[in-house]
């Protein structure tokens, strides 16, 4: 499973991860890899996703899955992706984009499309996002053309979203656009919302809702 952090300028780092484990201990081996726009590498690296450049950082993520496959790390046909907020987006585009990468998807509030998302996030998140994703105007041919949703009829990978009911960061339409999207096209996808939960989920019940529906959808997934 190829992991992506979220941002996309946080950083992935040894720390202890629940979710890490809980796959490991299931027998899925996590490869967390930090892709362009990653902190923690200087300001050339933080800033070679942005824009139009967006599409070198989702190169990464398929030059990820070529690694694991050719060094002989993981077998090719079984690579799934999975990722929160911003990894959740990656996440889509990758199956998206490249829909014969990926063997199954986890999208973990994500944005599905990034005018929606510009048009319903809260302001101030908007306003910060510019500099990295693009103006939802004046690169509104850019960012369309870099939202998932756009290319929903493409993903043909097993997906399991996840979102938090309250979510304002990333709201939750645009978890429930992308699924109904797949639904309506006879896609295979699982939808979890966690009620009550904004961006982060803050209950020991969510976390392990979340933690299950991982342990219950990969293992059959990836098989």
């Amino acid at each position: 499973m190829v992991h992506l952090h979220g941002g996309p300028e946080s950083q992935e780092r040894p720390t202890f991860s629940a979710q890490h484990q809980a796959l490991v201990a299931a027998g899925i081996t996590v490869f967390a890899p930090n892709i362009r726009g990653s902190s923690g590498f200087g300001t050339a690296f933080v800033h070679a996703d942005d824009r139009e450049l967006r599409w070198n950082a989702l190169a990464d993520v398929v030059d990820s899955a070529a690694f694991l496959g050719s060094s002989g790390v993981a077998d090719p046909a079984r690579i799934g992706v999975t990722g929160r907020s911003y990894g959740g987006y990656a996440t889509l585009a990758s199956l998206a984009f490249t829909p014969d990468v990926f063997a199954a998807g986890v999208d973990i509030c994500g944005m599905s499309d990034f005018g929606t998302f510009y048009r319903d996030t809260e302001p101030w998140i908007a306003a910060a996002a510019v500099t990295k994703y693009g103006h939802p105007d004046e690169d509104a041919v850019l960012l369309e053309a870099l939202s998932p949703l756009g290319r929903a009829e493409d993903i043909t990978a097993p997906l399991l979203v996840v979102h938090g009911e309250l979510d304002t960061n990333v709201p939750i339409g645009e978890a429930q656009q992308i699924v109904a999207a797949l639904s309506s096209r006879g896609g295979v996808v699982d939808y979890l919302e966690l009620a009550g939960e904004g961006h982060e989920y803050r209950r020991l019940e969510s976390r392990r809702a979340l933690l299950h529906a991982l342990l219950r959808f990969l293992p059959a997934a990836l098989a």
